[in-house]
């Protein structure tokens, strides 16, 4: 072995750990759990208003640090649908059974409420030429296939967490959970 390659080696190594330890360090920036406080839209004069989609629901974001991640978004009175026990509606007979016994107008209630759960899980990783975290989905609730990508630019604002859809006019305030 040469001696510039016994120089050069240890550096190139020292490089690599270096990058990883950098990318394991931005994934932990976002690490934690968030609720969502607000979820505002820009209008036309840039001036943010409170998204009436979410006003009054709840939601929450989880980054865990090692590039994971789960979002879900509830409407207003989501909790208080009233569906099946939870046995109940794993099992095709009881959901066959209360369907068949449901009215035209509690079926659209039913739609309704089921569609506007907003949930998502995925990996993500944060760019390295801005703060915009990439989310990955994996699995989802709503109607973007798995394995689609979203990006949202993010900032910090003490302990929320301020999530912004790029090329939109949307964000989101999430506070950071003990």
């Amino acid at each position: 072995m040469s001696k510039l390659t016994v120089l050069i080696f240890p550096l190139f190594v020292s490089l690599l750990s270096a990058c990883s330890e950098q990318k394991r360090n931005d994934t932990h920036r976002l690490a934690g759990m968030y609720k969502l406080y607000i979820s505002e839209n820009a209008d036309s004069n840039g001036v943010w208003h409170e998204d009436p989609w979410t006003k009054g629901g709840t939601g929450y974001i989880v980054y865990d640090g090692m590039g994971h991640m789960a979002v879900q978004i509830a409407r207003a009175g989501y909790n208080d649908f009233k569906w099946l026990p939870e046995e109940q509606s794993l099992r095709d007979e009881y959901i066959d059974k209360k369907l068949d016994s449901m009215s035209v107008d509690e079926l659209k209630t039913a739609v309704r409420a089921f569609a506007s759960l907003y949930t998502y899980a995925g990996n993500y990783t944060i760019e390295d030429t801005a703060d915009v975290v990439k989310h990955e989905r994996i699995a989802t609730s709503i109607h973007s296939p798995a394995g689609s990508t979203v990006r949202r630019a993010f900032s910090f604002n003490g302990d929320t967490i301020i999530l912004r859809v790029l090329n939109g006019n949307r964000r989101l305030k999430w506070i950071k959970q003990p």
